[in-house]
C-alpha cells in the first residue's frame, strides 16, 4: 500500500499532507512562504518534513502545486507574481533530489481542481471550473473528464483576465487585474477605509451633540471583533462579521463578490461547465461571498438555457494538498 504527499506552495503559506490510496488525508502541517525568502530555501525547509514523513510512511510520489506559471513537464516554476523569488525555479528536480522522491509539479490551482474534481464538490462532474481565492485568484479547468493544463502549461488564468483597462497595477505588469480587486489584502484596505470613514463620522457627531452622544450600537461589530485595533483586521474577522449583518462587512465582501461574479460570468460563457466552486482562503467568507458572486452570475441575461452550479469548495485547505498528491496520474514525466 503506497502513498503520497501532497504540497501546496501559495503566496502566503505551504500546505503539505500524506495522502493514503482511499485519498484520506492523514496528517498535515504548513510552513511560511516568505515571499522574500528565496525558493531554494523554503524548498530545503519543505525537503526536512517530507524526509520525515517518507520515514513514517511507505510514500514514494511527491507532488507539488505552485502558485504561478508552471512548465508541468520540467517541473520549473517560469514566473510567480506573488512569489517573485521563484522566477525559473526547478522544483521538481530540486526536490527530487533532496527527497529521493518522484516528483510531479503543476500551478496549485490545477492541483486544486483536481482534488475538488475527484474528491471534493465537483466529483461526479465531467466540466468544471475551480477558483482558489486568497493571496491572488487561482482557477483550474477540467474538461471532458480531463485536467486543462494548456498548450504551454499556463491555462486557467482567471486572475490576469482583465476586468479593468484602466484598473490599479497587477504583480503580473499589467492593469486592471480581476486579482488586482479580489485578494485576502485589497478586501482588508477596503474595510480599514470604510471603518475610518466611521469612526471619522461618529466622531463629528460627538463634537456637534457633545450632550447627546450617538449610539454606538450603530457602529461595526468588526471594531469589538479587533479590539479597536485596525491592524488586526483580517478576511476571518470580515467573514464573521458579515455573517452576523454587519453593514460594512457586507458591503465590501459584496463589491468584490461583484467583480468576482463578472470574472466566473467570463469565463462560463467560454467554458460551459456543470459547476464552478470557489474554494481557497477567502472562501471562508462563506454565503455573504457566495451570494454576492450568484447574484452576479445570474443575472446576466446570456446564460440562456446552461444549467450551472456555483458552490462553495468542500475540501477547503485539503483540496491542493489531495490534488496535487494525485498529479502523476495526469503529468507525463519529462525524461
Amino acid at each position: 500500500m503506497e502513498f503520497a504527499i501532497g504540497v501546496d506552495i501559495g503566496g502566503t503559506n505551504i500546505k503539505i499532507g500524506v495522502v493514503d490510496p482511499k485519498g484520506r488525508v492523514i496528517c498535515r502541517s504548513r510552513l511560511n512562504s516568505n515571499p522574500d525568502e528565496p525558493a531554494q530555501t523554503i524548498l530545503a525547509r519543505l525537503a526536512k518534513t517530507v524526509a520525515k514523513w517518507s520515514r513514517e510512511y511507505p510514500v514514494r510520489v511527491l507532488g507539488v502545486g505552485v502558485a504561478g506559471l508552471v512548465d508541468c513537464r520540467s517541473g520549473l516554476v517560469i514566473f510567480s507574481p506573488n512569489l517573485p523569488l521563484w522566477t525559473q525555479t526547478p522544483v521538481k528536480d530540486t526536490l527530487a533530489r533532496l527527497t529521493g522522491l518522484d516528483v510531479f509539479c503543476a500551478n496549485d490551482a490545477d492541483a486544486v481542481a483536481i482534488g475538488e474534481w475527484l474528491f471534493g464538490a465537483a466529483q461526479n462532474c465531467r466540466d468544471a471550473l475551480v477558483l482558489t481565492l486568497g493571496t491572488g485568484v487561482g482557477s483550474g479547468i477540467v474538461a471532458n473528464n480531463q485536467p486543462v493544463f494548456g498548450a504551454n502549461f499556463f491555462a486557467g488564468e482567471l486572475g490576469h483576465t482583465v476586468v479593468s483597462l484602466h484598473g490599479p497595477a497587477c504583480s503580473c505588469g499589467n492593469n486592471g487585474c480581476l486579482e488586482s480587486y479580489v485578494n485576502a489584502r485589497v478586501l482588508v484596505r477596503n474595510c480599514r477605509r470604510l471603518l475610518r470613514q466611521e469612526q471619522a463620522s461618529f466622531s463629528n457627531l460627538r463634537k456637534q451633540l457633545a450632550l447627546f452622544p450617538p449610539n454606538t450600537n450603530d457602529q461595526s461589530r468588526i471594531w469589538n471583533l479587533v479590539g479597536y485595533d485596525l491592524k488586526r483586521l483580517t478576511p476571518r474577522e470580515i467573514g464573521k462579521a458579515a455573517k452576523l449583518g454587519d453593514r460594512i462587512a457586507r458591503r465590501v465582501i459584496g463589491e468584490m463578490g461583484y467583480l468576482l461574479g463578472i470574472g466566473i460570468y467570463n469565463a462560463i460563457m467560454v467554458l460551459d461547465p456543470e459547476i464552478v466552486v470557489i474554494g481557497g482562503g477567502l472562501s471562508g467568507l462563506g454565503l455573504p461571498l457566495l451570494q454576492a458572486v450568484k447574484t452576479t452570475v445570474f443575472s446576466r441575461t446570456y446564460l440562456g438555457p446552461r444549467k450551472v452550479k456555483v458552490v462553495l469548495s468542500q475540501l477547503r485547505e485539503k483540496a491542493g494538498i489531495l490534488g496535487a498528491s494525485q498529479l502523476n496520474r495526469f503529468i507525463v514525466k519529462d525524461n
